[in-house]
């Protein structure tokens, strides 16, 4: 039995041995103005082997995706982790403009960076090429309340380049191509959209205002029957905020200044909007937001003319068992529906949205039927089981 252990410890040392740790690059990028290049992506893309060169046209470079990826940071500083030992180029990427390790836009002429299992690979330092353009930095108006990055994207939308907005608002690209580019906060702030503007030679600053919001909030009610689960959509010709509508049927959301269209999202068929109020104000045909809050809103949501019944019967259990006693339905179009048990053990839900609803009595953990099906027409059922 020794002789076996020992014999495992050394077949799992010896697999261990034989196990490769991954490989790290580390470098840092700058501009050709000598300054650090933040928010650049780095990737390090596995080469051919020596005798192939990535224009022979053999696809072995094109066929492989970067094995790491990585943004550089404030000082233009890089770590790319996790890599398999094994052959590297290292590229740093620009919307679509490339550089290869050690400053250079062609393939052919980049140096190979051989990663091992050992000491990482430093000083993997160079400088990004690409047509002339100016840096970018800006600010929005409001800092933010919580993590905030600023997203820069070119107008075909081919590559983002993200980078984090600081606590006094403040962001900053570096250096850009010329071209057109589109700007925008994430989280996206309701109603404020991308920023359209151009990069030349000089130096852009592209400032943010961040929309002022109000806070909405009110309730959505159904006439007849359960409120079926959906969602609340507040929209403009610019923007769509959705609000959750809690299991009470209240809701609250934050709103730009504007005439929002009111709709909700995900009712089942045969529900439909009917009003939207503010007090006696009819404002189904949108709801103006200006400078003040606004609560007390009412959403009703018209049910279908005849919803069916669910009538039941509790059988085989002992009378003082059933005291107090609630039938449960749940299901995923609505939420949890409750009936008390009347003394004869029966039971009734006067309005049931159509779909499968799990049966629960708490005072019988095993009662059947566990689901049951409802449809347009009244649906009975009979719970049996041991209290």
């Amino acid at each position: 039995m020794v002789h076996a252990i020992l014999s495992l410890m050394l077949l799992l040392q010896g697999a261990a041995a034989t196990t490769p740790r991954p490989g790290v690059v580390l470098g840092r990028l700058q501009t050709p103005e000598g300054s650090p290049a933040a928010a650049i992506r780095i990737a390090a893309v596995p080469a051919p082997p020596p005798n192939i060169r990535p224009s022979d046209g053999q696809n072995y470079y094109s066929a492989r995706g970067p094995a790491s990826t990585a943004l550089t940071d404030a000082n233009g500083r890089y770590r790319l982790a996790n890599l398999e030992p094994g052959r590297y180029f290292i590229v740093a990427t620009v919307f679509g403009y490339s550089t290869f390790y050690p400053d250079t836009t062609s393939l052919d002429a980049a140096t190979v960076v051989t990663v091992g299992p050992g000491a990482p690979a430093e000083g993997i330092d160079f400088t990004v090429r690409m047509p002339p353009g100016g840096r970018i930095s800006g600010r929005v108006n409001i800092p933010p309340t919580g993590p905030e990055r600023a997203v820069l994207s070119g107008l075909e939308l081919a590559e983002l380049i993200e980078t984090p907005v600081g606590a006094d608002g403040s962001f900053t690209f570096g250096h850009l191509p010329k071209g057109s580019y589109l700007l925008s906060l994430f989280p996206e702030p309701p109603g404020m959209s991308s920023r359209a503007f151009t990069v030349g030679e000089a130096d852009t600053r592209v400032d943010l205002v961040r929309p002022a919001l109000r806070t909405i909030s009110g309730r959505v009610v159904v006439p007849v029957g359960p409120l079926p689960y959906s969602s609340l959509g507040f929209s403009t010709d610019t923007s769509y905020v959705a609000a959750r509508i809690e299991s009470d049927g209240t809701f609250r959301v934050q709103l730009q200044p504007a005439r929002h269209a009111v709709a909700p999202a995900g009712l089942p068929p045969g529900y439909s909007l009917r009003s939207v109020r503010v007090g006696q104000r009819d404002v189904t045909n949108g709801l103006v937001i200006g400078a003040e809050d606004i609560s007390g809103v009412v959403v009703t949501i018209a049910a279908p003319a005849q919803l069916p019944r669910v009538r039941g019967r509790i059988v085989g259990v002992p009378a003082a068992t059933l005291a107090d006693a609630r039938v449960e339905l749940t299901g995923r179009v609505i939420g949890t529906l409750e009936a008390r048990v009347r003394k004869d053990g029966s039971f009734e839900f006067p309005a049931v949205t159509p779909g499968t609803y799990r049966v629960r009595v708490p005072q019988i953990p095993d009662a059947t039927p566990s689901y049951i099906v409802v449809g347009w027409s009244d649906t009975d059922v009979q719970v049996s089981g041991r209290p």
